[in-house]
Formats: structure tokens, C-alpha cells, sequence
């Protein structure tokens, strides 16, 4: 399994290809601030309607990684290590590291995060 960003998730819902390809054999899971960010996004593009469609749609098919206390604990480590980086940012690597998972991203910020393993799309 490994976990994806919300970087990622936008291409897949605009259909790029190659980042399609690139899901195609892994187990994909998700997070609430993935979700969080993908709902926003969809009202933020004033599509509201078919972009929160096709949100559920593809959230539905994804597995979820619930918030835990430990994931809540190694946000607060990471935010003392890394204070540059918003805080979604952290939450979202908080659960990868927690669960010694890969997070599947776009954004070259997470690679920045020692603990986190990173594979840009």
C-alpha cells in the first residue's frame, strides 16, 4: 500500500495518463487531509457539483487511513522539526511515516521530510 497526495489525486481526476499508469498496480489509500483538500479544491473550481461527484467516486475506491492518536503525536514531532512546511503537508507525511508507508506525490516540499519516503509521480 502505499499513500497518495493530493498533488497526485488531481492529475489522476484530470486524466493524466501517466500518473494513471503509475496507480495502476499499487494499492492506493488516502487520508482525511487528502480528502480535506480534494472536497476544498472542488468548491475552490466553483464545479462543485460533477467535481464533488467524481471526488466521492474516486475517494470510494481508494482505502483510508484513519487519524490516530500517533498520527496526531508525529504531526506535532514533525511541525517542531520542520516549521516551513504547511501544515497539511505534515499531517499528510505524519501518516505515511506513522504507518512506514511510501507517499506518492508531485510536490518536491515532501522530500524535504527525512523521515518521510517519497516517490514523485
Amino acid at each position: 500500500m502505499k499513500l497518495a497526495d493530493t498533488s497526485v489525486l488531481i492529475e489522476l481526476l484530470r486524466g493524466n495518463r501517466d500518473v494513471n499508469k503509475a496507480l495502476k498496480d499499487d494499492k492506493i489509500a488516502i487520508c482525511f487531509p487528502v480528502q480535506y483538500e480534494l472536497y476544498r479544491g472542488t468548491k475552490l473550481a466553483r464545479n462543485t457539483e460533477s467535481g464533488e461527484r467524481e471526488v466521492n467516486n474516486l475517494i470510494e475506491e481508494l482505502q483510508k487511513l484513519e487519524s490516530t492518536n500517533s498520527v496526531a503525536e508525529t504531526t506535532s514531532e514533525l511541525r517542531e522539526k520542520y516549521s516551513e512546511i504547511n501544515t497539511f503537508d505534515l499531517m499528510i507525511a505524519a501518516h505515511a511515516v506513522d504507518r512506514a508507508t511510501t507517499l506518492l506525490t508531485q510536490d518536491e516540499d515532501f522530500q524535504r521530510i527525512e523521515e518521510l519516503d517519497t516517490e514523485l509521480l
